[in-house]
Order: C-alpha cells, then sequence, then structure tokens
C-alpha cells in the first residue's frame, strides 16, 4: 500500500505553455530545477512549480492529504 510520502509530485507549468505537463518530480528541488532550466531556455515565460496537496478517487472516496516529505513534521 503506498504512503503519502510515495504519492507526493510537483509538477512544472507555464501559463503560456504549448502542452500541459506530462513529468510528475518526485523532489520539490528537482522540479524548481526544471523550471530553471525551462525560464532561461524560454525569455520572458514564467514557469510555476506546482504541489500536489490532496487527490480524490471515486472508490468509496478516498481522501489522501499529502505531505512534503522536506518539511519537519513537528
Amino acid at each position: 500500500m503506498s504512503t503519502a510520502y510515495d504519492l507526493m509530485f510537483w509538477i512544472v507549468w507555464s501559463p503560456t505553455g504549448a502542452r500541459p505537463p506530462s513529468h510528475r518530480h518526485t523532489s520539490r528541488h528537482s522540479a524548481i530545477a526544471e523550471a530553471e532550466r525551462l525560464a532561461k531556455a524560454n525569455t520572458g515565460a514564467a514557469f510555476y512549480v506546482l504541489a500536489a496537496q490532496e487527490m480524490r478517487q471515486v472508490d468509496g472516496m478516498k481522501c489522501v492529504r499529502f505531505q512534503d516529505p522536506e518539511e519537519i513534521p513537528f
């Protein structure tokens, strides 16, 4: 069975992008590095790093609240 840490992911999105995001980054730092790479290659375009916060799946209504594994839990 997966835990919230297994499911947490980040995506990089641009409002002016030609395609929707397709890669799920497994760390915030990886997504930030990709956003910086894309921004350098596309001067003037904005690239946002978005984190999955929650998910819903209809199967008896499964509710998962994601936690950032980089944050200290106390």
